[in-house]
């Protein structure tokens, strides 16, 4: 009882404290923030964990997000007009020796069409730079040379730097806007599942979205059976009233141990989202319906879900999205956007 009571007044003092320092300045807020508030420590937290994890990959045969940048970068410079006779020095060594243990890893972490990419862009790097004398370029071409060959896998487009797709797109805009408008965010579904065909169709899309030097840093958690989808519906808020009677649920994760520097901290949330948006399309487009449901940045809430999911320390949850076949008998909110003249606008600079 003691410590009920001890623990009750200790929060409203908090409260209190907190009302005192975010009703003040900047000073009250920064001290609100570093010795109330976890919400900053939290996330302080977790990008240092990320940054960790990440360089614990380095070496060991897994360094897939090194490798994923580092070979963005350098297909970027062999696009580019006139293409130098030598570039990417400060890392090709880097990205043939993260290649090269990859590779050889007897289970490697990458996908065939990864890898074909990946050999690929190499492959022209020391084409395009076999004019070069430089000491580093002729020993990693050398090394490169030496790798097995990678063995001969078709792939949808060229795996390399290609020109653009000229065939024209078989979607109007007016198709496009059309599956846009209709969309809504359902919250009432049928008991029908939905077959995980259309589920990998949509992600399919979803995978397509760019990323911040391709890489990727975000899984989709698909959860289709109704005790699962219950209990990860209970954890965030916004659910109450109608979490209950959903079929399915997709808690999309971030991977901060994409990134080597807390510069990149945001990236998670945006190219998930980019994914998301692609995903939710996805389905629309296969008479599947969805809802987006916020994430709320909560200790107690992330600590619930992360230890119901088996998250990382480098992990957080970036949104869920629940879908299902709507019930025709159910409503959805109308929710109307801003015209476009209040979300763009042409600017000059002089």
């Amino acid at each position: 009882m003691k410590r009920s009571i001890a623990a009750r007044a200790v929060s409203k003092a908090r409260k209190e404290f907190g009302k005192w320092s975010l009703s003040g300045g900047a000073v009250r807020r920064k001290i609100y923030y570093r010795l109330v508030s976890e919400a900053f420590g939290r996330e302080e937290s977790a990008v240092d964990a990320g940054i960790t994890a990440y360089h614990r990959t380095l070496g060991s045969g897994r360094e897939i997000y090194t490798l994923r940048r580092n070979v963005h970068m350098l297909e970027k410079g062999l696009t580019m007009r006139p293409r130098r006779a030598e570039f990417a020095l400060g890392y090709i060594g880097t990205t043939v020796g993260a290649f090269a243990n990859v590779h050889e890893a007897p289970y490697p972490p990458l996908g065939v069409e990864e890898s074909r990419w990946m050999h690929a862009v190499l492959t022209e790097y020391f084409e395009a730079t076999s004019a070069s004398e430089n000491p580093k370029i002729v020993r990693l071409r050398a090394d490169f040379a030496r790798l097995t060959p990678l063995r001969a896998t078709a792939v949808s487009i060229a795996s390399g730097p290609h020109p653009p797709q000229a065939m024209p797109s078989p979607i109007s805009i007016e198709d496009l806007q059309t599956l846009a408008t209709n969309r809504r965010s359902v919250r009432w579904f049928t008991e029908e599942k939905v077959d995980r065909d259309l589920v990998d169709a949509a992600m399919l899309i979803a995978a397509e979205s760019p990323t911040a030097c391709n890489r990727q840093p975000y899984r989709f958690l698909v959860f289709d059976d109704p005790e699962s989808v219950a209990r990860v519906a209970e954890i965030p808020m916004g659910t109450a009233g109608y979490g209950e009677q959903l079929t399915g649920m997709i808690v999309i994760v971030g991977d901060l141990s994409a990134f080597f520097d807390e510069r990149d901290r945001h990236l998670i949330y945006i190219d998930s989202c980019l994914a998301a948006m692609g995903l939710v399309y996805g389905l629309e487009s296969q008479g599947v319906a969805s809802c987006c449901i916020n994430w709320p940045d909560l200790p107690d809430r992330d600590r619930a879900m992360a230890q119901l999911l088996g998250l990382a320390a480098h992990e957080r949850v970036v949104m869920l999205i629940a879908y299902g076949y709507a019930d025709p008998s159910g409503l959805v909110p109308y929710s109307a956007k801003r015209p476009l003249e209040a979300v763009r606008e042409f600017r000059t600079l002089s």
